[in-house]
């Protein structure tokens, strides 16, 4: 997923949860199709067969018994403790790896899998990722005034021989595989495809309403709900289960693909720990969900409000839009997304006596951005790349919103972390597992 290292605060962990939410919408609910969704990975099952057991295979061994450095976990922790006050860390000389011009400061990681663990340490390389799950980490901080301070982040992560097309293919290919089937075909048919996957998933998303209906023009109209059930965890995953039981219900969500007339492509939405999924398609590729089929544009408008309940307090945007490119080349799939128009804000009454003007920092000028592509290089690794970028205003209002999501963060690292990172090693296993019975 893209963040920026200030999105990565204890109130930037909860909204990851809007991000979990809208991914366990759109790629989860693909896995109620029929057999032919396996053979998306690659032009014969051989292939397939190779591209998922590595695509997924990185992301086992990226959650596998994660390790951290003492002097890299130091440095991830102090970051994510003030990454909306950076004049605390900006001086610390035990962070950074490297002090660059024009007052840059800057961490950079290196992450791999060997004798058993994920070991995330500092090191400086221009070396490329070369090796299955192997990641590269960079943080960048830089002072632009007494107040104002720039974030970018940037993660490449090895992710085996799956191509760009490959990668856009399966999406096509799982959306396609839910088209023209009813009810009972599409749960039997992913019960029976991805059995493995159906339990991992199954302990926390259940899949309580399925409804996709033909139009006659030939697209198909998709409606779902998924239940998040922390309780189905608990047992193998206690603490993520409380930290989900803890903070999930509490998160209110509505996420739109529109685009220049203003026409919707995509709705997801949560609430109470229901998400509900509408979408349309044809053979495989997004629909208007209104109005006669026709081509997905290229940029879209995607507009979001969410907040989360923190302790007492609810926090969150409303009315948060801006622009989604699709990117397309031969080696290169993906989307870029930039914020550049202050939202509404939902904060708590007391900050109502704080000053406001703060909070328009990140959209101002190119404002916040964030990319995310697979990029295949041939006899080389495919690469997931992420980016962030935004600026922060050091100000009372940001002290006292990084102070209030401490609890949050202290929750998630006190062993939700663990355990998520455990889920993840069983989900992608099975997805694994199942994808090579597939192709065999």
């Amino acid at each position: 997923m893209i963040n920026t290292t200030a999105s990565r605060t204890s109130v930037g962990r909860l909204s990851r949860l809007c991000i979990a939410i809208v991914t366990a919408a759109i790629f989860a609910l693909p896995l109620t199709g029929c057999g032919d969704a396996p053979a998306a990975f690659g032009s014969t099952p051989a292939q397939a067969r190779a591209n998922a057991d590595g695509l997924f295979g990185a992301f086992v061994k990226r959650f596998t018994n994660v390790y951290r450095a003492p002097r890299y976990e130091r440095a991830r922790q102090q970051l994510l403790r003030y990454a909306l006050t950076p004049s605390e860390v900006y001086s610390d000389t035990s962070i950074w790896t490297v002090y660059g011009p024009d007052n840059y400061r800057t961490l950079f990681g290196d992450a791999k899998f060997a004798n058993g663990r994920y070991t995330f340490a500092n090191a400086v390389t221009d070396d490329p990722v070369s090796e299955l799950g192997e990641g590269r980490h960079i943080m960048r901080l830089r002072k632009l005034s007494d107040d104002d301070y720039s974030w970018f982040t940037g993660v490449d992560f090895a992710a085996g021989t799956i191509t760009a097309n490959d990668f856009a293919n399966v999406i096509n290919r799982w959306i396609a595989a839910s088209e023209g089937r009813n009810e009972a075909t599409l749960r039997a048919g992913y019960r029976t495809t991805f059995p493995r996957t159906t339990a991992a998933l199954g302990k926390l998303y259940s899949l309580d309403s399925l409804r996709s209906t033909p139009d006659a023009d030939g697209t198909n109209r998709l409606y779902a709900v998924i239940h998040i059930t922390p309780d189905g965890i608990r047992n193998d995953y206690p603490a993520y289960a409380a930290f989900m039981t803890k903070y999930v219900d509490k998160v209110k969500l509505k996420f739109s693909l529109v685009d220049s007339r203003n026409v919707r492509w995509l709705d997801v939405s949560s609430r109470d720990g229901f998400i509900t999924l509408n979408m349309r398609s044809r053979d495989g590729r997004f629909m208007p969900l209104e109005g006669p089929p026709r081509p997905i544009p290229d940029t879209l408008v995607v507009k979001l409000d969410f907040t989360a309940k923190i302790k007492l307090f609810t926090i969150g945007v409303d009315h948060l839009t801006g622009e989604w490119v699709n990117l397309h080349s031969p080696h290169e799939r993906g989307w870029a997304i930039s914020f550049t128009h202050e939202p509404g804000w939902v904060l708590p009454p007391v900050v109502g006596y704080l000053i406001k003007s703060p909070l328009r920092r990140p959209f101002e000028g190119s404002g916040t951005q964030f990319r995310f592509t697979v990029r295949d290089q041939p006899g080389s690794q495919t690469i997931m790349s992420r980016r962030g970028n935004t600026t922060v205003r050091e100000s009372a209002i940001l002290r006292f919103l990084g102070k209030l999501g401490g609890g949050a963060m202290g929750d998630f690292v006190a062993g939700a972390e663990q355990d998520e990172n455990k889920f993840n090693v069983a989900l992608f296993t099975a997805m694994q597992a199942d994808i090579a019975a597939a192709n065999r």
